[in-house]
């Protein structure tokens, strides 16, 4: 039997270890600290905030002026009856003072109104007095280019016309948010309380939504939800709105040139058993020298207003309506002097 082949002293070599045991640290291991809620409520707002910045949406508006366009066509501020002549004095450039006098209208007596404005950087002041003693005040501050607090007033010999408004309206970047309170009283928690928020969820489309908290006595009170859609063309904007109390309304603006702008608007009523609607037309015209204004609405009504100006500073108005429903008309005529 061969013997075992035996290997020289000294051909095994020890293997050296791949992973050599590293040294022990004595040194304690630091944990990163978690970060708050706070801190992760911030992180979040932030990329929220920074997404919304890259989409760069436009602000939409104010909830209440969605439909300001559609109004400007129409006649709610410029029919009159009988005879009007407003004076304007202006006496420095951010101070100027009214006179307004109205005489002639059937059903109502001659009356005299007296108007003050200021217009300053940030601040708008303005107040009226009439022939029967009531008094308006409107004051607007603005704290920055987005953040204004309003208030108005009106004081009136007259129970329940008397009235104090408080309002405060921001605008971001893409979102618009409007506060207002009408005859709040802090003791009783009475009074109206108006909430909205508008906001652009496209380049064209914006939604927004308006609570309303009626308080009238400390056992009463009221709650109303109204919900609305905006679509902004080009040169045209489209409307939606619903109204809790069963009002919906529809309009539609269409800037036809420069010079001619048309508004639509349907107000159809469903609260309880009534079933309402009217559909209204506008048509807003203007010319080297003068403003048309017509409008037309389903009850029958038809209005207009001229505006022709004779001079730089000096206009003369006619103002015509006929509601065909109820047979009546008015007739009037006026003047617009800036010295």
């Amino acid at each position: 039997m061969a013997s075992p082949l035996k290997t020289p002293l000294g051909a095994f070599q020890p293997i050296p270890n791949a992973n050599p045991p590293q040294p022990v640290s004595t040194m304690p291991v630091v944990e990163k600290p978690s970060l708050g809620l706070v801190e992760q409520v911030k992180n979040a707002y932030a990329q929220v905030d920074k997404f919304r910045a890259n989409l760069n949406l436009p602000n939409p508006g104010t909830y209440e002026g969605i439909n300001r366009e559609v109004k400007n066509t129409f006649l709610a501020n410029h029919v009159f009856d009988g005879a009007r002549c407003d004076i304007t004095k202006v006496l420095t450039p951010n101070f100027q003072v009214t006179h307004s006098f109205a005489m002639g209208a059937v059903g109502s007596p001659s009356t005299y109104n007296f108007g003050t404005a200021f217009i300053g950087q940030q601040s708008f002041l303005s107040g009226n007095l009439d022939t029967d003693g009531n008094v308006q005040a409107r004051a607007n501050y603005a704290w920055s280019n987005t953040n204004i607090s309003k208030c108005q007033a009106q004081f009136s010999n007259t129970a329940g016309h008397s009235m104090l408004q408080v309002e405060q309206d921001y605008s971001g970047r893409d979102f618009n948010i409007n506060l207002k309170g009408v005859n709040p009283s802090p003791i009783e928690g009475t009074g109206i309380f108006i909430g909205s928020i508008m906001q652009s969820l496209s380049q064209n489309i914006g939604v927004g939504m308006e609570g309303v908290y009626q308080r009238p006595t400390p056992g009463q009170a009221e709650t109303t939800l109204s919900y609305v859609a905006k679509y902004t063309g080009s040169d045209y904007i489209a409307t939606a709105q619903w109204q809790g109390f069963g009002a919906l309304q529809a309009a539609y603006y269409l800037r036809y040139s420069d010079k001619v702008d048309f508004g639509t608007e349907i107000q159809i009523l469903t609260a309880g058993e009534r079933r309402e609607a009217v559909a209204t037309v506008g048509g807003k015209f203007e010319f080297r020298r003068s403003t048309f204004r017509g409008q037309v609405d389903t009850t029958g009504k038809v209005a207009a207003v001229l505006e022709e100006k004779i001079v730089p500073g000096f206009s003369f108005l006619i103002s015509g309506e006929m509601d065909h429903g109820k047979g009546q008309s008015r007739f009037g005529v006026g003047m617009m002097w800036e010295v």
